[in-house]
């Protein structure tokens, strides 16, 4: 539940919210030392964290264990996630006749097939545990309709109860002009500048070489326009990206903000003047959600999964995953007035309300969820 983890994590904790709030309770089980920070310092909802399993594929028989002793007091449990350890649990909770349901969090996206050896690699783990448990299970959830789309195609033999269920980002209420305070205070080199922010891992599957080769290929840049890249650096490609940046001569012109939380985080949305993902593969990408909370226009690449609903809400720009789409997605919005852009921070907002609010998740999800439980009953009454 480490937050630097990213969407998978701050999906589950977004959901928390509502489920925590009302007539449901939400507890999550992961692989963390329980006496890691953000294990903690959480305090609306209970995770039980078992420690960190062995390898990178997360064995830990202590789960299954866990899994067996404790899953008959839910009444319906939620697999986040594929390739790790953790699916064998839908084996379990099968034969303990507990409904479980499979959030795949865009992990069967053909994309991640292009590197062979990873597709074949990942092959005999589709026949021992991922094909069965998504098979066997009451619901696979993806989180917009085209996710569901690529997935029919990923690999051989797929065979899923497909629902959708957007994942959400509740509105920050609070000052905007006091957030933009904070995060100016902090990185004041942007104060008063027109900046394009990009928020995410700082990962090769983000686009944010394509990003950065876009702008060195852009004759006239706007007098005062800046790129600001924040998120982790999660695995060591900061320091390849700097020296590219410079020698493309915009040292400038870019400013890394590193990982931002908090108050901080969302003035960097609320100052920015336009946000921008130019990813190769996302399946949802909470961060373009929050974005639009904040009534910040997009600027992303059609494979953000949600690319659709937000090119129908007039809600930002979309183009191809390559340094050209994303020269034309910066072109464009250079090129509009004022007042387009104003409405089009208009539309973001009302996009956001529309599709990725908590409320319409939260529903989503407690939708699927009931009826997965009121199928398991009915099947269960059959049977007896």
């Amino acid at each position: 539940m480490n937050p630097a983890q990213g969407g998978v994590v701050e999906a589950i904790n977004q959901a928390a919210l509502v489920f925590n709030s009302g007539k449901n309770q939400m507890s999550v089980l992961c692989l963390d030392e329980p006496d890691s920070p953000w294990v903690l310092e959480c305090d609306h909802y209970k995770i039980h964290a078992i420690g960190e399993g062995k390898t990178a594929y997360g064995f830990h028989f202590g789960y299954l264990s866990w899994i067996w002793k404790n899953s008959s007091n839910y009444d319906v449990v939620i697999i986040d996630g594929l390739w790790q350890f953790l699916v064998f649990g839908g084996y379990i909770l099968k034969l303990m006749k507990v409904p479980y349901c499979v959030f795949v969090h865009g992990m069967l996206d053909p994309y991640f097939n292009n590197d062979k050896l990873k597709y074949i690699k990942k092959l005999p783990f589709w026949f021992l545990s991922e094909r069965n448990v998504i098979a066997l299970a009451g619901a696979t959830v993806f989180t917009c309709k085209e996710e569901s789309i690529l997935a029919e195609n990923s690999l051989p033999f797929y065979r899923a109860n497909a629902v959708v269920s957007t994942l959400g980002v509740e509105e920050v209420i609070k000052d905007s002009e006091e957030l933009i305070n904070k995060f100016t205070s902090k990185f004041y080199c942007l104060k008063n500048k027109r900046f394009a922010l990009f928020l995410s891992r700082i990962h090769e599957k983000k686009g944010i070489d394509m990003l950065i080769d876009a702008l060195g290929d852009i004759d006239e840049l706007p007098a005062d326009f800046m790129l600001a890249i924040a998120g982790p650096d999660s695995n060591g490609l900061q320091a390849e990206l700097t020296d590219h940046i410079k020698s493309l001569g915009l040292t400038d012109r870019i400013v890394w903000l590193g990982m931002l939380s908090g108050d901080i985080k969302w003035g960097a949305y609320h100052a920015a003047d336009v946000f921008v993902l130019p990813s190769h593969q996302e399946n949802f990408g909470i961060v373009v959600a929050e974005a639009l909370s904040t009534a910040t226009s997009v600027l992303i690449t059609n494979k953000v999964n949600i690319w659709r609903e937000i090119y129908a809400a007039g809600a930002g720009i979309v183009e191809n995953d390559d340094v050209e789409g994303v020269k034309n997605l910066l072109y464009k919005w250079f090129r509009l007035t004022d007042i387009e852009k104003n409405t089009m921070h208009a539309n973001a907002k009302i996009c956001h309300k529309i599709y990725f609010s908590i409320e319409s998740a939260a529903s989503d999800l407690e939708g699927i969820l009931s009826n997965v439980l009121q199928v398991s009953k009915a099947s269960k009454s059959v049977r007896s």
